[in-house]
């Protein structure tokens, strides 16, 4: 089908967008931590039960095995854990002007190892894109108080590290990816390789809380828990696969990236919160970069 790697860009840009939101609300309860402790064996259990459910073969090259499993490592255990810090640190919207640093990294890092190029029309709609996105999300606004915040240095530097992981981690992932792979099975292998690097560390240095005594009082979290893994893990990082399988890697971290841009409507409907006139305007460049981008 054509535009099948853009199209799932976008499809992920909306599964992050919501989990962005459950994820933020669900680290202020239980810690940024704890979100991407639990949601790792959730989400391999839900990809294994679904793959091996529809398709169960498990032949595979050791090679994309092992690309995939470092672009886990790096991009979900180490990248996501950065990311729901500065989620909590500095919100889930700031968060992502820095995640908007992921195509321009992306690109650079797909031409220096992947021999991936773009054409002028393609710069043209990822420049733009990104442009729209750091509009929209950096807007500042006073809180209910009137005060405007001072913005989390720490929280900045997580964010960029964010950006980084999970740059690296598409790059590695495309390395990983061959044709006749099933995206699920892509994405277990990424998933499963951070559980198993980072739950042995955390257990180590004694930051791992049980499960009852972090879901026993506090059943939202849990609730938020199971439904950002549907969206985020499950189908997210899948379709975020199925994109850089079928398009340039560069093209699909910019489609990605629209992610801000999609919580618009989410914000209005979820948190009841009205975007401002320049909200609107980075959204509608934002899309133009989109159109850009398909049109290339």
């Amino acid at each position: 089908m054509p535009y099948t790697g853009e199209i799932a860009a976008l499809a992920t840009a909306m599964c992050w967008s919501l989990t962005s939101i459950i994820f933020t609300a669900a680290g202020k309860r239980i810690g940024a931590l704890q979100v991407n402790l639990y949601r790792l064996p959730l989400a391999v259990l839900l990809l294994a039960v679904t793959y091996f459910s529809f398709w169960g073969d498990l032949h595979a090259p050791v090679s994309s095995v092992v690309w995939l499993g470092i672009s886990g490592i790096i991009g979900l255990a180490i990248g996501d854990t950065f990311l729901f810090q500065s989620m909590i640190l500095v919100g889930a919207r700031l968060s992502m002007v820095l995640l908007a640093l992921v195509p321009p990294i992306t690109a650079l890092l797909a031409f220096l190892f992947l021999g991936e190029s773009i054409n002028f029309l393609g710069i043209v709609g990822i420049g733009i894109t990104v442009a729209g996105v750091m509009w929209v999300v950096a807007e500042r606004t006073p809180d209910p108080s009137g005060i405007r915040k001072r913005i989390s240095l720490t929280g900045v530097f997580f964010g960029f590290m964010a950006a980084v992981g999970q740059a690296v981690g598409l790059i590695f992932a495309k390395k990983g990816l061959i044709p006749e792979m099933n995206s699920i099975f892509a994405t277990l292998v990424r998933m499963f390789s951070a559980l198993i690097v980072l739950w042995p560390i955390s257990l180590l240095l004694g930051r791992v809380k049980k499960p009852r005594r972090l879901f026993g009082t506090d059943s939202a979290a849990l609730k938020l828990m199971l439904v950002g893994v549907v969206f985020g893990p499950f189908l997210g990082v899948t379709l975020s696969l199925v994109s850089v399988k079928y398009t340039n890697t560069g093209i699909a971290a910019t489609l990605m990236a629209t992610v801000p841009v999609v919580m618009l409507p989410l914000v209005i409907l979820i948190e009841k919160e009205k975007p401002t006139l320049r909200a609107v305007i980075g959204a509608a460049v934002a899309v133009a970069g989109v159109a850009i981008i398909f049109l290339r």
